[in-house]
């Protein structure tokens, strides 16, 4: 039931003609039941149409947290391999998927040391340098050592780390050509690390073509491709070798600035280390490579040597250890590889490597519809970018309706609302229209007005456009209907209904959110104030007259007790008047707000709907499919980037 004082009456006669164009009226139970019909999505095409009214409770919208975050991001990586081939790096994904496979805290890791080669000259550096990490000065030199300089430097090979027992049989380096050779070294610090390392060349001007956009950089690296042979003719074939981690060893000053061309990011540094090697390091060296690391491989064996000869040497080996540098990559290597977590916490650089996976596959996905953009603007609007663009704006009503029902729930039991409850009226009554109208502006749909926004310059930018009287193309939407203005003393003139209804706001962007709470603020917040004030003024007059009436009687004669029963019974039938009626008024501006902001949604989501069918009001079969695929490759990927953050 309305209240009793009109506030029903204000609300409508204030807001007649304010409605947006076939909104204003609230539809029949035969046309909410035909309201779907309104815009289609795809339904000739099989896909799920857009539902008119989103309505989610609280249980549905927050779903229940899974149990086991490792097995939800399993399950999501498994969607995007199958879902998004096109868009991930299968083989770093497939890695990240056996990683998640294996125990927490013991995954197996994989690093690269990457010689970088400018010519047909044979890189040793790498080489060197992993020897260098991986060797202990407390022991005389190792078997591995031997082979590992024998081995050919322009041919990949694999080292193992693992204790003595775990060691297979010494590798012959005149293995099968069809396989990569594999050598397996001891290392008391990495031992327990489940570590595996990939020693191979890498050509300059390879890698600087292939990592010529920075989102294809991780990939160009961390995925090394090996050539072996194929057949017995001596055809090769390249075998994708992915890795978490990776360093760039460059020799002299134009490896140094070879690797300053490439563009490493500095926060990825975990991931992909820089070292420039010298034979002789000096401070200029240095200052000018503050983002690389400076060794010299010379230095290092050499005091490797020297401490093996003779323990007397040791303050020589301390000098040119120093000197060489190698103390950098192996605090890099430990503080990355060997888990100091608690038990049961997932690596670092498997952690790295699953956000490398999604950070790059959300940017291939962008560059796919920027580039159907750029094609749209070029030669007009693609179905398929049409159909991303409905996608889009179909996304964009649910968040919307999620966000109206939410922040209204959030106003409504909030301080503010609280404040004004009608024992509060009498101190509080001059307050109403300033608390109401501040949760309007606070929470009536203010992110869902921003990303209106942004839809719209999508919109733009996709070439969805309009041909003004100017003959320039501008996108303009059907706004809001709004009452025509008459001049004084003619408001009694009679008018066409074409006159009264169908003028129009139009603008770059649909205005209807804005609008409806302009509406709000000024149309029916002061009619909740008046209502306040007039409920105020009638309980404290009740109250008054029925307290005078008292005394009046009092004074005639009557006793004190049915004096003061006559003054109770006024006061108490104007309180729970006050009560009844206020309770009642705030209830139907509550319901009025939150009918307003449904009908601003959906006359927003008409008026953009309206627009894009007459671009392409038909969606063909394959884009529809194509569209499915990329709706649940991005829900695949939310999924995986939500089970990551609960990723211990």
């Amino acid at each position: 039931m309305p209240p009793t004082l009109g506030l029903r009456r204000a609300l409508q006669s204030r807001g007649r003609g304010l409605g947006f164009v076939g909104q204003r009226t609230r539809p029949s139970t035969k046309q909410q039941e035909a309201a779907p019909a309104i815009r289609p999505r795809y339904q000739s095409t099989g896909a799920t149409p857009l539902r008119p009214f989103i309505t989610t409770s609280s249980d549905a919208v927050d779903a229940a947290e899974p149990i086991d975050p490792r097995k939800d991001l399993e399950s999501a990586l498994r969607d995007l391999e199958t879902h998004a081939p096109n868009y991930v790096n299968l083989p770093r994904l497939q890695l990240a998927l056996r990683n998640l496979s294996q125990q927490p805290g013991h995954e197996s890791i994989r690093v690269a040391f990457l010689g970088l080669t400018t010519g047909d000259k044979p890189q040793h550096t790498a080489r060197e340098l992993l020897r260098l990490v991986l060797a202990d000065p407390l022991k005389s030199a190792e078997n591995w050592e031997a082979q590992l300089k024998a081995h050919d430097p322009s041919k990949p090979l694999i080292v193992h780390i693992g204790p003595p027992e775990e060691q297979a049989t010494p590798l012959s380096l005149a293995a099968s050509e069809h396989v990569i050779p594999e050598i397996t070294v001891p290392s008391h610090i990495y031992n327990d690390a489940n570590l595996e390392m990939l020693v191979m060349e890498a050509d300059q001007g390879t890698v600087a073509q292939a990592s010529s956009e920075p989102h294809t950089f991780d990939d160009a690296i961390l995925v090394p491709a090996v050539d072996t042979a194929a057949t017995t003719a001596g055809h090769s074939a390249p075998i994708v070798t992915p890795v978490h981690m990776a360093v760039l060893v460059g020799d002299g000053v134009l490896g140094a600035a070879s690797i300053l061309s490439l563009p490493i990011s500095p926060e990825g540094q975990d991931t992909i280390t820089a070292v420039a090697n010298f034979k002789k390091i000096s401070a200029e060296d240095k200052a000018a490579c503050p983002s690389l690391v400076i060794t010299s491989v010379e230095s290092g064996a050499q005091g490797l040597d020297l401490f093996r000869e003779s323990a007397s040497n040791a303050m020589k080996y301390e000098a040119l250890w120093t000197e060489a540098g190698v103390g950098h990559i192996n605090k890099w290597l430990r503080s990355n590889v060997l888990s100091r977590t608690e038990q049961g916490t997932t690596k670092a650089p498997v952690r790295n490597l699953i956000e490398s996976v999604l950070r790059n596959a959300g940017a291939a996905l962008q560059a796919a519809e920027y580039r159907d953009m750029k094609l749209s603007v070029e030669g007009g609007p693609s179905p398929l970018t049409v159909a991303r663009l409905n996608q889009a704006l179909a996304e964009w009503a649910q968040d919307a309706h999620e966000e109206l029902q939410q922040q209204l729930e959030i106003a409504f039991v909030g301080e503010a609302w609280r404040q004004m409850n009608w024992w509060k009226l009498f101190w509080r009554v001059d307050d109403v229209g300033m608390l109401s109208s501040e949760m309007v502006a606070r929470r009536f749909l203010p992110e869902a007005e921003k990303r209106l926004i942004f839809l719209a310059g999508r919109l733009q930018e996709a070439g969805v456009a309009g041909i003004t009287a100017g003959g320039d193309k501008s996108v303009t939407y059907s706004g809001p209907a709004v009452p025509p203005s008459f001049p004084e003393g003619e408001r009694g003139v009679a008018t066409t209904s074409t006159e009264t209804t169908t003028l129009e706001t139009k603008g770059t962007w649909p205005a209807h959110i804005p609008f409806t709470r302009n509406y709000l603020q000024a149309e029916t917040v002061p009619a909740l104030q008046a209502m306040a004030q007039k409920l105020v003024l009638q309980s404290s007059t009740l109250a008054g007259a029925t307290t005078a009436l008292g005394g009046m009687s009092w004074l005639s004669g009557f006793g004190v007790y049915e004096c003061g029963a006559i003054a109770a019974l006024g006061i108490a039938l104007s309180l729970r008047g006050l009560q009844t009626r206020w309770e009642r008024a705030r209830d139907f501006w509550e319901g009025e707000v939150r009918e307003e902001g449904r009908k601003a949604i959906r006359a927003t989501e008409a008026s953009i709907a309206e627009l894009l069918d007459s671009v392409s009001p038909e969606v063909p079969e394959d884009v529809a499919l194509e569209l499915e695929e990329l709706k649940e490759t991005k829900s695949a990927l939310k999924r995986a980037e939500e089970a990551l953050g609960r990723l211990k």
